[in-house]
């Protein structure tokens, strides 16, 4: 299946990927804005913006590179970018340098672009236009180190606090200040919105707006954080193998699709894989939907219908690790293998199912101690 979310190349070896709503985005202002020389200005500078954008979110990925942190790709959205880091066993100090280094290339481009403005004579487009890109990256860099997360002053807050408390302390003491901030957000945009001098009522409303999608941002990037934390405080002494399935399906040469159909009937699994030389290859629930109207009987090596490449992870690669593997790479099927053997699987739904019963569980023990 096409991604809507296409791919638009790689800088030092990162992939850049365009959100389809990032896509939507452009495509809407090109539209509105490209019908007049004043228009088209302004929407080089939205691309200029996001090229800073881009910048930033590169910034956080060299770092991550430089302290031999796995980088997937960066994702460019309209509410900015995101960089997928391989984050699971990241010391504190390393985070800290990760997180701030793009605030700090942030406000750099504004220092940058402030001096252009202060060279460049007159007051035509060209200096306004240099003047918002000095303000929009300063103030992204100084809005991004606001102690909430998912901004990167939430990661700087949690890794200083790392000195004196623990993990999972310290990402709720930083989940804390990230709630402060959203209604301090909150409080001040109705506060700005009631005193802001001659503005229109659509204009109020557009600002109201655009902060509370901010704040729900804030909000859910927090609440998504704290949860990441409590996977990974119960999950980190556990491995691959403590939540593999050997519920799966092994296509043999000469399976019929009904034999294929029966056996998933009989195991009550989806996930049916096939080996092509030393690969091994998934196929999707459409391609088994149209396996079975075409009614073919499958030969390994020669089927089209199993194009999913499924990742191979070591038996006791770290459970903490696969979930964070999973999320990154956008996968729901892993082979666990143990001396070159397959023994089993993780996929995706299993895993969040078992997570929520083995957290049930925890919880459940833990009030009972208490009492």
């Amino acid at each position: 299946m096409v991604s809507l979310s296409p791919n638009i190349g790689k800088i030092s070896g990162i992939t850049i990927q365009l959100h389809w709503t990032f896509l939507a985005l452009i495509l809407l202002a090109f539209v509105f804005l490209a019908t007049s020389a004043e228009g088209l200005f302004l929407f080089t500078l939205i691309i200029i913006l996001f090229v800073c954008v881009l910048i930033h979110e590169l910034a956080h990925s060299i770092v991550s590179q430089r302290n031999h942190i796995r980088v997937k790709k960066i994702i460019l959205l309209p509410i900015g970018g995101a960089s997928v880091i391989d984050m699971d066993k990241v010391k504190p100090d390393v985070e800290f340098r990760i997180a701030i280094a793009g605030p700090l290339t942030s406000i750099a481009l504004g220092v940058v672009f402030g001096a252009l403005w202060l060279y460049i004579p007159g007051t035509g487009f060209l200096k306004q236009g240099v003047q918002f890109l000095f303000e929009i990256n300063i103030l992204l860099g100084l809005f991004n180190l606001l102690p909430g997360f998912p901004l990167d002053g939430g990661r700087v807050l949690r890794s200083y606090l790392q000195r004196k408390h623990s993990f999972m302390e310290s990402t709720r003491m930083a989940v804390r200040a990230s709630n402060w901030v959203v209604v301090a957000l909150i409080l001040g945009t109705v506060a700005y919105a009631v005193v802001l001098p001659n503005a229109t009522f659509v204009y109020r409303e557009f600002i109201v707006f655009w902060d509370v999608i901010i704040a729900l941002f804030l909000y859910d990037g927090a609440r998504a954080e704290m949860q990441a934390a409590v996977v990974k405080m119960h999950t980190d002494m556990m491995k691959a193998a403590d939540m593999m399935s050997s519920n799966y399906i092994i296509v043999k040469r000469g399976m019929s699709i009904e034999s294929i159909y029966k056996a998933m009937l009989d195991r009550g699994t989806r996930v049916v894989l096939i080996r092509k030389g030393n690969r091994l290859m998934k196929a999707s629930e459409k391609q088994l939907a149209k396996m079975m109207e075409n009614h073919k009987v499958i030969i390994p090596g020669s089927t089209a219908y199993f194009t999913t490449p499924v990742k191979r992870i070591p038996y006791n690669e770290s459970l903490s690790k696969v979930i964070e593997t999973m999320r990154n790479d956008e996968i729901d099927t892993l082979a666990v293998m143990k001396g070159g053997k397959l023994i089993g699987v993780m996929y995706a739904p299993n895993i969040e199912a078992a997570l929520q019963l083995y957290l049930s569980r925890a919880q459940k023990s833990k009030g009972t101690k208490s009492r």
